[in-house]
């Protein structure tokens, strides 16, 4: 296949500022995500917003099978031009729309592979963590600052829900890092390649959902103690009850959410939950 760049004008292709896009076209830093993410010939791999097809090219030579969804039609034609390998399935779609159960498998899980729209990633993040039994690992580039949420840990300032949905579903790793001279257009920050290792954290007699309402409430108020932003919260319990729980959950309950660790605050949801099933 040739070149992102050669691609890119032959094609006249045009990214759109609305949807984050920033073509990953260093060829030296397309292969080393390949290799990062030692894609092997059994390897079944999800690409999102592939494009012109950069990364997809180098996926396809290493993967038994590549899914990629790209949510413009034109983009799909190019890649599937570019790319005439029945190896590789083009599924035009909003990823964010995308029911991933579609492309589950009984004996396989996918290796996500994507550089993705920079205004999209988070919630692309929480779509693909939150979809249970289909991946095995994500390798995602995101903006510096992202990846930095997705892996910081109590007592930072990036520690937020970000980091906590990330953490509790897997362990993430920041693999390398990118400046803004290897794609185009040139974004105005730098970039970071994560690894996420999916891992449950303790979260499967909890109902999710509600841990989610938890976390949210914890961190509704970041300059409040913990205590105050509960009980302001839609969650509904008295002060009292309240330290009761964080107290089992080996919290102090005016300590602030982004200095506990995510293990205490699983904890906090289970027995907030036990409360409410117990007293309504």
């Amino acid at each position: 296949m040739k070149p992102t760049r050669r691609i890119i004008r032959e094609f006249g292709i045009r990214s759109r500022k609305s949807l984050g896009q920033n073509f990953l076209i260093d060829e030296n830093i397309l292969q080393k995500i390949v290799e990062l993410a030692d894609v092997r010939p059994d390897d079944y791999v999800l690409e999102i917003g592939p494009g012109p097809g950069s990364l997809t090219k180098y996926l396809v030579q290493k993967a038994k099978k590549v899914i990629a969804i790209e949510i413009e039609p034109e983009f799909a034609r190019v890649l599937k031009s570019q790319i005439p390998d029945n190896k590789l399935e083009v599924i035009v779609s909003d990823v964010l729309k995308f029911n991933f159960n579609k492309i589950k498998m009984l004996d396989n899980k996918y290796k996500v592979i994507s550089n993705l729209p920079y205004n999209i990633s988070s919630q692309v993040i929480f779509k693909l963590l939150e979809s249970y039994g289909i991946f095995q690992e994500l390798y995602l580039m995101l903006q510096k600052e992202v990846a930095g949420r997705v892996v910081a840990k109590p007592f930072s300032r990036d520690y937020g829900i970000l980091s906590i949905i990330a953490q509790v579903h897997s362990e993430p790793e920041i693999l390398l890092e990118v400046g803004p001279e290897a794609f185009s257009p040139k974004p105005k920050v730098d970039s970071a390649l994560v690894r996420f290792q999916i891992a449950d954290r303790g979260l499967q007699n909890l109902d999710y959902e509600f841990f989610k309402r938890v976390i949210k409430a914890c961190f509704s108020h970041r300059r409040k103690t913990i205590l105050n932003s509960l009980a302001g919260s839609s969650l509904r319990l008295k002060k009292e009850v309240l330290v009761k729980l964080l107290t089992q959950a080996g919290i102090n309950p005016q300590s602030r959410a982004e200095e506990i660790e995510i293990s205490r605050l699983v904890k906090l949801a289970n027995l907030y939950q036990k409360e409410k099933e117990t007293n309504g």
